[in-house]
C-alpha cells in the first residue's frame, strides 16, 4: 500500500524575527518603510505596520485602482508593498496611541520609522528615547537625508532625492542632444524609495549580526539621499583619481552625449545594445555580417571607438532599422554581445522568460479578490520567498494585537548582556568571491566593511573590465582604475587562472573554509570550472552560494550576455523613463548594479540568519531583471489590474504637481521641486512672487494643476529661470517645501554637508596612494566599519596560498611558474 507523506511547507528565512513599520506622517509619497517592511515579511518576519486611523499609510491612496475606482483596500501599490504583514491603526499624536507603540516595540526586533527627526521628537518616538527606552531594539531611522545629517529636517523625496545625487544629471544616458530642452530626468516610478527600502532591509540584518555578537539594540541611519549617491560609486571613483583634462573627467561635467549610449531605435520598438569592449566588437561585426564600415582602423581599439562613437553608432541604427527587436536580441547574443528588447510592462508581464521562472504570483485577497503582482527579487532554494497572507485591511489585526500583546522572543530575552562595545558582525565569516564589474562586488564590499574576510579571485588573464574602465592621474592600467577603487575596498585579491584544474582545487580549498560564495559570471561557467552549487555542497553542506546574472539561471534567455544597463531594458524601466511622448531613456549611475548589491547583502545575511538557526546552506538565484521589476509596482500593477501600459511621463507624478526640475538661471542649471498639497503650492507661489496664482480656478487645487499641468509647468519655469538656483532652494526649504538642487558630481562634492559625510572615506591603495572612495550609505551606533584600500590585482596570492591554505614557497613557485597563479 502506498504511504503519502503529510504536505509541509517549506521553511522561511527569517521566521522568529519581530518587525514594526511606523507609518509616514509626511505629505511627500515615501514608500521606503513599506519596501523594508515587505522584504522582511516576504521571507518570514512578523512585520506589524502601523498605520493611521481613517486614512491608512501613504500607498493606500495612490493606487493605481481597477476601473480607476479609488478604495484604500484594493490599491495595486497597497497590495504590493504590503504582503504577509499584520496590519494596525494607532494613532500617533495620542498619549494611548504611543503607549501601543512602545507595548509592540518591547518585544521587537527591529523598528523602521521614516519620520523626520523634529516629527519624531515632536511624538516622542525619536531614536534616542527609543534606544534608551528598548537596548535590545535595532531602531532604523528611514529619512530624506539622514537623521544626523545637518540636512535632517529638510524635506525630501524621490524627485529631490535623485536629482541631488546626480542620478537625474545624468539621466538620459549620453542621448542629451538640447540640454536646454531635455531637463535632467528622474527614473520611472519611484525608484529612489524602493532603493532605499533595500538599503534600510540590508542595513537591519547587518545591525542584527551586530546584537547576537554584543547583545546590544542600535540606532541605523539609513537616508534616501545618500542611498541615491551610492548609485554613481563609479563617478566618485573618476572625480578623485582622474586629471581634470582627462575624458572621463570631463563627462562628469556635462550632460550632453559625450560617449555611447545604450539605447537604440529598431524596427519595431527599441534594444539595448553595448559593443563597447574588444571582445564585444568582435562579435557585433559577425552579428552585422561584417560590414566593411566595421573594418576601418579608426575602430580598432576602445579608445578609437569611443573617438569615433557617432559614425559608429550611425552604422548601429542603420543596421537596426532594418531588423525587429527579437532579430537584433537573437543576432547579437548568438555572438555573446549584451543585446536586449526595451519592454513595456505589458510585455514584461507576457514575457517567456518571466512565465518559464513562474515570477509573477496570484493571490486570493479578501477585498481585491484575484490578483496578480511581481514575485520574488531573489529565489531561495531552501527557504523561498512566498505570500502566505494578502496585504491586511485597515486595522485588521488590532484586536489579534491589542488584546494579545507580543511576547520577547528567546532571541531578545537572551540578549540582556550587552556591551556598548563597537562590533564588526561578520568577523569570522569568509567570503569566496568571483563576482566582477558592479553589483556583486558591492555587495562583498558591504560584507567586507562589516568585518568579513571577503578573498576575491580573479585572474590577470582575463581581468575584470573595471580594472580598465579609467586610470589615475592619467595613466591606465591594472591597479590604477578609480573606478575598481570606488568598489572593491575590503577584500584581499587571489590571481588564479580557473580555466586550470590546479587552480579550481585551489578554489574548493578556499570554498571549503568558506561562509558563502558569491559570483555574476555568465551561466553555465561555474559549472565549466567544476564549481557549480551542486559541485560544492560535497565538499561543504552548509556554503550560502548567490548567483547573480541578467535573467537567472534557468529559463529560455538564462544563457544571455548581458550588464545592468541592458538589463534595466529588458525589465520595463527603460520603457517607463524617458520624457512626455519621446524616446525610451537609458539611466544614469549604471542603474541597477548597485541597487541590485545592495539587495543581495539583505538576501546574503537572510540566508546566514537561516543557516545561524538550522546548521543549512542554500543556492540564492537572483535575477537582475526579476528584481528591477518588483522596483516598478506602479507601473506592473496597473498593468495587471487594468491592462494599462503606462509610458514615461519625465518628472512628473500623477498625485503631485508641480513635480518637475525646472531652470534657474545660468547655464544648465535646474532647480527638483516636489508639491504634495495644496497648502505647499500657496507656500511656493509666495516664494516666487506670484501669490495671486495658488487661487487661480485651474491651478488652485490638485485635480486643476494635474489637468493644466503643461502650462503649471511653463508658469513655474517663467518664474524659477530670473533666480539663482541655490538662492532659490534656499528659500524653497525655509518654507518647509521640498526642494533641491539638480548636482553634477562635481557639485555634489562640493556640497558642504555631503563633503563632510562618512560616506566619504580616504583609503591608501598599494600603487596609487591615498584617494577618496564611498564607503557606505549608512551610519551604525555601534559598528565599527573597517575599510581598506581596494587591492592590486593578485596582491594578497601568496599570503593566501601560504598562511590559509598551508602551501609551501617552492609549491606557490611550481603554480606561478605553471599560470595558476596568475
Amino acid at each position: 500500500m502506498a504511504r503519502f507523506e503529510q504536505y509541509q511547507e517549506p521553511p522561511r528565512a527569517l521566521e522568529g524575527l519581530k518587525v514594526v513599520e511606523l507609518p509616514c506622517l509626511d505629505t511627500m509619497p515615501f514608500m521606503a518603510a513599506s519596501m523594508a517592511g515587505k522584504s522582511f515579511a516576504d521571507f518570514g518576519a512578523e512585520v506589524v505596520k502601523v498605520e493611521p486611523p481613517r486614512t491608512g499609510s501613504q500607498e493606500r491612496a495612490l493606487g493605481p485602482f481597477r476601473d480607476e475606482m479609488p478604495d484604500p483596500e484594493t490599491g495595486g501599490l497597497h497590495l504590493f508593498l504590503n504582503t504577509n504583514k499584520l496590519g494596525v491603526t494607532i494613532d500617533l499624536e495620542s498619549p494611548r496611541g504611543r503607549d501601543l507603540i512602545f507595548d509592540l516595540l518591547a518585544s521587537a526586533d527591529i523598528v523602521f520609522n521614516p519620520n523626520r527627526p523634529e516629527v519624531n521628537e515632536k511624538l516622542g518616538i525619536d531614536w534616542r528615547a527609543l534606544t534608551a527606552r528598548f537596548p535590545n531594539l535595532i531602531v532604523v531611522s528611514i529619512t530624506f537625508f539622514g537623521a544626523e545629517s545637518a540636512y535632517r529636517n529638510l524635506r525630501g523625496g524621490d524627485l529631490v532625492a535623485t536629482h541631488m545625487s546626480g542620478v537625474g544629471y545624468e539621466t538620459p544616458w549620453h542621448q542629451v542632444t538640447d540640454p536646454e530642452n531635455q531637463p535632467p530626468l528622474k527614473l520611472g516610478g519611484r525608484q529612489s524609495d524602493y532603493l532605499t527600502g533595500y538599503t534600510a532591509a540590508a542595513s537591519a540584518m547587518c545591525a542584527l549580526y551586530s546584537r547576537k555578537s554584543n547583545g546590544a539594540g542600535q540606532h541605523v541611519d539609513v537616508g534616501q539621499w545618500l542611498s541615491m549617491i551610492s548609485m554613481i560609486r563609479p563617478n566618485i571613483g573618476f572625480y578623485s583619481h582622474e586629471v581634470r583634462d582627462s575624458a572621463s573627467f570631463q563627462r562628469l561635467l556635462t550632460r550632453r552625449k559625450t560617449a555611447g549610449q545604450w539605447v537604440f531605435p529598431c524596427k519595431d520598438g527599441w534594444v539595448s545594445f553595448s559593443a563597447g569592449t574588444d571582445r564585444f566588437w568582435r562579435g557585433a561585426k559577425k552579428a552585422m555580417g561584417n560590414p566593411e564600415w566595421m573594418d576601418t582602423e579608426l575602430f580598432g581599439t576602445i579608445l578609437g571607438r569611443a573617438g569615433n562613437i557617432d559614425a559608429i553608432e550611425a552604422g548601429v541604427i542603420d543596421w537596426l532599422s532594418t531588423i525587429t527587436r527579437t532579430e537584433a536580441f537573437e543576432r547579437a547574443q548568438a555572438e555573446h554581445v549584451p543585446c536586449f528588447p526595451v519592454h513595456s510592462p505589458a510585455e514584461v508581464a507576457g514575457n517567456e522568460q518571466y512565465k518559464a521562472r513562474k515570477f509573477f504570483i496570484d493571490l486570493e485577497h479578501p477585498a481585491a479578490r484575484e490578483v496578480r503582482m511581481p514575485g520574488a527579487p531573489c529565489k531561495f532554494s531552501r527557504t523561498p520567498w512566498r505570500i502566505v497572507r494578502g496585504a491586511p485591511r485597515l486595522g485588521e489585526h488590532n484586536e489579534k494585537i491589542f488584546q494579545n500583546p507580543p511576547v520577547a522572543n528567546g532571541d531578545r530575552i537572551a540578549s540582556q548582556n550587552q556591551s556598548k562595545k563597537k562590533t564588526r558582525p561578520l568577523e569570522g565569516i569568509r567570503v569566496a568571491d568571483f563576482g566582477w564589474i558592479y553589483a556583486v562586488p558591492h555587495a562583498t564590499a558591504w560584507l567586507g566593511a562589516l568585518g568579513a574576510d571577503v578573498i576575491r579571485i580573479e585572474t590577470s588573464g582575463a581581468p575584470d573590465l573595471v580594472r580598465f574602465l579609467t586610470g589615475t592621474d592619467g595613466s591606465i592600467g591594472f591597479n590604477r582604475s578609480g573606478v575598481f577603487h570606488a568598489i572593491n575596498s575590503s577584500r584581499r585579491s587571489l590571481a588564479l587562472n580557473l580555466a586550470m584544474p590546479e587552480a579550481q582545487e585551489v578554489a574548493r580549498k578556499i570554498i571549503r573554509q568558506s561562509d558563502f560564495v558569491t559570483e555574476n559570471f555568465t551561466v553555465g561557467n561555474m559549472a565549466k570550472y567544476n564549481l557549480a552549487y551542486d559541485d560544492l555542497v560535497k565538499i561543504k553542506p552548509d556554503i550560502i552560494m548567490l548567483s547573480g546574472t541578467p535573467l537567472g539561471q534557468d529559463g529560455p534567455f538564462a544563457r544571455t550576455v548581458g550588464f545592468g544597463p541592458t538589463t534595466q531594458a529588458f525589465a520595463g524601466l527603460c520603457h517607463i523613463t524617458g520624457y512626455p511622448d519621446s524616446f525610451p531613456c537609458g539611466i544614469g549611475g549604471t542603474w541597477p548594479d548597485f541597487a541590485v548589491g545592495t539587495g543581495m547583502v539583505f538576501f546574503l545575511l537572510a540566508a546566514l540568519h537561516y543557516r545561524d538557526r538550522t546548521g543549512q546552506g542554500q543556492y540564492l538565484d537572483l535575477s537582475m531583471a526579476e528584481m528591477v521589476t518588483t522596483m516598478m509596482p506602479e507601473a506592473m500593477m496597473d498593468f495587471l489590474m487594468n491592462g494599462r501600459d503606462q509610458a514615461a511621463i519625465g518628472n512628473r507624478d500623477e498625485s503631485m504637481a508641480p513635480h518637475g526640475v525646472f531652470p534657474a538661471a545660468g547655464d544648465d542649471q535646474w532647480i527638483a521641486i516636489a508639491i504634495a498639497s495644496d497648502d505647499e503650492f500657496a507656500r511656493l507661489c509666495e516664494a516666487l512672487g506670484v501669490p495671486s496664482m495658488a487661487s487661480a480656478p485651474k491651478f488652485a487645487r490638485l485635480f486643476g494643476r494635474l489637468a493644466n499641468v503643461e502650462e503649471l509647468e511653463r508658469e513655474i519655469a517663467a518664474r524659477t529661470s530670473v533666480h539663482q538656483r541655490d538662492q532659490l532652494v534656499t528659500r524653497l526649504r525655509e518654507r518647509g517645501l521640498a526642494a533641491g538642487p539638480v548636482y553634477s558630481t562635481p557639485e555634489l562634492m562640493k556640497d558642504p554637508v555631503f563633503s563632510q559625510s562618512s560616506m566619504l572615506v580616504n583609503l591608501k591603495h598599494g600603487e596609487v596612494g591615498e584617494r577618496v572612495v564611498p564607503g557606505l550609505p549608512v551610519q551604525f551606533s555601534a559598528i565599527d566599519l573597517e575599510y581598506r584600500g581596494a587591492p592590486m590585482i593578485g596582491e594578497h596570492t601568496d599570503e593566501l596560498m601560504g598562511e590559509l591554505l598551508g602551501y609551501s614557497a617552492a609549491e606557490i613557485a611550481r603554480l606561478r611558474e605553471a599560470k595558476v597563479l596568475i
